[in-house]
């Protein structure tokens, strides 16, 4: 690695003036300045950023803990941070926490003693102890997609009650009674808050809350194909005539259904309807192009990012909870059968 004692060496001058020429210090002439700027240039000189972080108490660096890096949802918010903290010369820290509350703390910790600026998480549960450990160790924070049970807190957040209610009552509204869920992770917030949407479209309809119509699934493509697999050949607790629709927590998982419909030779929408969750890109070139519920999530990840900055540098007051509405995205998988 080149380093600035090594720039001085060959500049013929002192560490300080190269250091000072580096930052474009006006005290250095600007003929001195353009030298060493070049010579750098040429060497492939790159700043310690850590290094240079231990002198300043700045490392110009935030850390990102996310659920499933794999998933297109939290690429999309991740690819939005990333803008967001390059535009403002901020570098980005990535892990991933696979729902698990263990790794998550041990992200938390390394993320720490890289000596980040600060954090934005999307925290496998909303009451954790990594929760506590976060605003005790004063680390600036933002919280996403799933709202931590406390008002102390900065969070951008999209309501997944809601997001369930706008998909079941869809399906209702297209005739659909028998409505099977296919949630996430039992233990997962936006697993509980999707299910208690479900519940209350279905009580507000009048129509009876089924548990057995209702699923847990780990949002992966390859688990999802596996589960429909069983429910539609009939070796599953919920057989294949129980349900005329399906709604989902994920796009992924309706994915999932996809490829488990079309090796039983089911047709979307007239054997099954399905409404999934989160709109990822290409869900609109799916064949029948997906109808899902949208997630704001470039807005997400910029609303959290510019947050998380203003807290670094004290350009806010008090704690901000945003709280973003999804939209329901009407396509073509959902037959009326009124």
């Amino acid at each position: 690695m080149v380093t600035i004692k090594r720039l001085a060496k060959e500049a013929g001058v002192s560490f300080s003036t190269v250091a000072k020429a580096l930052n474009n210090d006006e005290t250095i002439n600007i003929e001195t300045r353009r030298r060493i700027q070049l010579l750098a240039k040429q060497l492939n000189y790159r700043p310690n950023i850590l290094a240079r972080g231990l002198r300043s108490r700045r490392t110009k660096t935030i850390g990102v803990i996310l659920n499933d890096l794999q998933s297109p949802f939290y690429s999309e918010i991740y690819k939005a941070i990333g803008e967001i903290l390059d535009h403002n010369g901020y570098t980005m820290f990535l892990a991933d926490s696979k729902y698990d509350e263990k790794l998550e703390k041990e992200n938390i910790l390394s993320m720490i003693g890289l000596g980040v600026e600060g954090l934005i998480i999307s925290s496998v549960s909303e009451m954790s102890d990594n929760i506590d450990f976060l605003l005790k160790s004063l680390v600036k924070t933002v919280f996403i997609d799933n709202r931590p049970n406390r008002s102390d807190i900065n969070c951008v957040y999209v309501d997944h009650f809601v997001a369930s209610s706008l998909a079941t009552n869809y399906l209702i509204s297209m005739g659909h009674k028998d409505i099977l869920l296919l949630n996430g992770p039992k233990n997962l917030p936006s697993s509980c808050r999707y299910l208690e949407g479900y519940q209350k479209s279905l009580k507000e309809e009048r129509l009876p809350f089924k548990e057995e119509l209702v699923v847990y699934d780990s949002i992966g493509l390859e688990q999802s194909v596996n589960l429909m697999d069983q429910i539609f050949s009939g070796n599953h607790r919920i057989k294949p005539n129980a349900f005329s629709a399906i709604v989902t927590l994920s796009d992924v998982s309706a994915i999932g259904i996809y490829e488990a419909s079309h090796k039983h030779r089911y047709s979307i929408p007239d054997t099954y309807s399905v409404v999934g969750y989160d709109n990822i890109f290409f869900t609109k070139y799916l064949n029948p192009a997906l109808t899902t519920i949208h997630q704001p999530k470039e807005q997400t990840g910029s609303l959290a990012a510019n947050m998380l900055l203003d807290s670094i540098m004290e350009r806010g007051g008090d704690e901000v909870q945003v709280i973003l509405s999804p939209i329901l995205i009407e396509r073509d998988s959902v037959k009326s059968i009124k």
